[in-house]
């Protein structure tokens, strides 16, 4: 938000808010302070106020409908609600054509405190009594925008993001920050203009660095109709100084109608495809984006909610989908090493058909072979020419050497097996993760991305409108991750979850804390294991494809997973309980039916980040 557009969202609030009564006062999330204000002879009569120091998007406007839950209270918040509630706006003003604006507040003796929303009073803010006037500067530029509250001697009493800097120390008086030497544009001379042309690599953003409130898209606007009058003459500095004039009358001159520029028109702008460069939102028309398509909008406040929602919308769908891209080409990328880590031990464990044949030929030779230093020579009794080979063997008798090459061979077969079993999983995994690669550089809607990110274990963003409840998002998401983080997750080839402990505390937590009553519950019969959970809602069947390859987990995640077959119980989640005092993991069923089942993973593994 530039200098000029905050000068006109000002005007308007003086015209719309001066001497109304501080109703509300909430936080919709850690940056963003909301002031409900009555107005009791106007039209709508309660308007609220926005002050948001997002670091990104610092912002200030008026809107109609507050957005979002409130948050739970803050240090801040709670003195904020006990002197601001009842009091009336006296005083707005922008400082220094800059994006610090204070706000001036005073209540009369005879003004009883409004309680707070939610049932919260004022007074149960404790501390200080109440102030005549209170102060409220919001500073909207810099890495760390803030709010600040003032007592009626202008000290800071509290500020919504903590810093350690002596300026905004509490108990001192509020000093705005040290101002950097910038012109005015409504006095700069020509001459001092033309000194700036030789400033910076452009004069764009010579005008940047160097004018009060001027943005790069001002900035560019002088340097598109700088080029537009050089097309009939030559491109002198003067013609460079009166397309700066021209650009700043437009600035200046009243009444001023916001537009929100857009690269394409508005109802056709993907806010998945586009970028926060795509929009613009200016005071004044735009030679250099003539080609693009712009609105009017009836007051600058509506412009500013609308442009602000809008790149919001765009960056965190972009941020959101270049995220979890990351994280699924890490999860590929690991899953790639361990085929790799896999690989090696498989070529560690060597032939097994070459072990049990030197083993067997160690046996039949065991009366006439020879003993060398580094193992036994013997008749090779599988080649039709039967030649001597040497077998290595650090065993003393081809006896003790055949049985060492036996184990092995078990071992590598036994070994190959799992690898087989435990690539041919990678595999399935990894192609999981490349369509879901492909799905999520196609989705175009926000919550469809939050979805799919806390599926794989991530943060998603708080709604587009930025005004969600974002402590109770976080709640939910540590929630759902500490849920799900000691499970296998896995989906039935009609679509059901299911889900498998990884240990004895998860298989607990997974029964008792996540599965619903009427979830189904399986577990390998008389063998420790797995416990498994089908989810489905409440009445729903659960099809005997998915059913018996839910089975084939629970065998598989037991100490059966070696047999052939295996039996395994299965039953509502409310027939399961736990045993008073047992070991984690250990429950009681009071009804139960059977199914017998090979143990394998036939069904698809959704990746959990973990």
């Amino acid at each position: 938000m530039d200098g000029f557009t905050l000068s006109h969202i000002i005007e308007e609030l003086e015209e719309a808010i001066l001497g109304a009564r501080v109703e509300r006062v909430r936080l919709t999330d850690p940056w963003t302070l909301l002031l409900k204000l009555y107005r009791p002879s106007r039209r709508p009569a309660n308007l609220w106020l926005l002050l948001s120091v997002e670091p990104r998007w610092p912002r200030l406007y008026l809107i109609e409908q507050p957005p979002g839950a409130a948050i739970e209270p803050t240090p801040f918040l709670l003195l904020a609600r006990k002197q601001l509630s009842g009091a009336r706006v006296c005083e707005i003003e922008q400082m220094r054509r800059d994006r610090l604006v204070r706000f001036l507040f005073r209540r009369s003796a005879s003004v009883v405190e409004v309680g707070g929303e939610g049932g919260e009073s004022a007074l149960e803010s404790e501390g200080d009594a109440l102030w005549p006037e209170i102060g409220l500067v919001v500073e909207l530029f810099g890495r760390a925008p803030n709010l600040f509250l003032l007592d009626a001697s202008g000290r800071v009493r509290e500020r919504l993001r903590a810093r350690e800097d002596e300026r905004s120390a509490l108990g001192e008086p509020y000093l705005p920050p040290v101002a950097l030497e910038k012109h005015d544009p409504l006095t700069l001379s020509r001459e001092e203009f033309q000194q700036l042309l030789t400033q910076g690599p452009s004069l764009a953003e010579s005008l940047t660095r160097a004018i009060e409130g001027f943005s790069p898209l001002y900035a560019a606007e002088v340097e598109a109709r700088w080029r537009d009058m050089s097309r009939s003459a030559d491109p002198s500095p003067d013609l460079a100084y009166a397309a700066f004039r021209s650009v700043v009358e437009d600035l200046v001159r009243r009444p001023a109608t916001p537009r929100l520029y857009t690269r394409e028109p508005l109802e056709r702008l993907n806010p998945a495809r586009a970028s926060s460069r795509d929009v613009a939102l200016s005071a004044i028309p735009l030679t250099h984006l003539r080609e693009w398509s712009a609105i009017s909008l009836p007051s600058f406040s509506h412009a500013a909610a609308l442009y602000f929602d809008l790149v919001r919308r765009i960056e965190r769908l972009r941020e959101l989908r270049a995220a979890i891209l990351r994280h699924l080409a890490a999860q590929i990328e690991k899953r790639e090493r361990l085929r790799e880590r896999l690989e090696a031990d498989r070529r560690a464990l060597g032939d097994p058909e070459m072990w049990r044949r030197w083993g067997e030929l160690l046996l039949a030779n065991a009366p006439m072979a020879t003993r060398t230093t580094s193992g036994f020579r013997v008749t090779d009794y599988y080649d039709p020419e039967q030649p001597i080979i040497e077998i290595p063997a650090t065993a003393p008798t081809p006896q003790q050497a055949a049985e060492a090459y036996f184990q092995r061979y078990r071992k590598a077969k036994h070994g190959m097996r799992v690898i087989a079993e435990r690539s041919a999983a990678i595999e399935r995994e990894v192609e999981a993760l490349r369509r879901m690669r492909e799905r999520v550089a196609t989705v175009e809607e926000i919550a469809v991305l939050g979805e799919i990110a806390r599926g794989l274990g991530l943060s998603s963003p708080a709604s587009p409108s930025g005004e969600a409840n974002r402590s109770s998002v976080a709640r939910t998401e540590m929630r759902a991750r500490a849920s799900w983080s000691g499970v296998y997750r896995f989906r039935s080839s009609d679509g059901f979850e299911i889900l498998v402990g990884k240990s004895a505390e998860d298989n607990e937590r997974l029964t008792f804390r996540v599965a619903a009553p009427h979830d189904l519950w399986l577990h390998a019969a008389d063998y420790p294991g797995a416990h498994v959970i089908v989810r489905r809602a409440k009445g729903q069947t659960v099809p005997s494809r998915t059913l018996r390859e839910a089975a084939q987990l629970a065998a598989f995640f037991s100490q059966a997973r070696h047999s052939s077959k295996v039996v395994v119980n299965y039953t509502e989640r409310k027939f399961v309980s736990k045993i008073p005092r047992s070991k984690p993991g250990l429950v009681r069923v009071s009804e139960m039916r059977s199914l017998t089942v090979e143990p394998k993973i036939d069904v698809e593994r959704v990746l959990e980040g973990v």
